[in-house]
């Protein structure tokens, strides 16, 4: 009884994602295409770096305080 309802919900967000990125790829080929700012890169490498620093603190053991 579970699946039926489970396989409907599933293929209908299926639809609504394949709709959204169907959206997204026809306003992305009517936009007109933006020159390459130089500072972009830059910023992808310190969001990169930030986002490896955030990684690694969070898979470092934590200290228990031993009471």
């Amino acid at each position: 009884m579970h699946t039926f309802p489970h396989a409907l919900t599933h293929a209908a967000r299926t639809a609504e994602l394949a709709a959204e990125a169907a959206a997204w790829r026809l306003a992305r080929e009517a936009a007109p295409a933006a020159p390459a700012l130089p500072v972009l890169p830059a910023l992808r490498n310190r969001l990169g770096e930030a986002l490896i620093a955030t990684g690694t603190r969070l898979t470092r053991p934590a200290h228990h305080a031993v009471a």
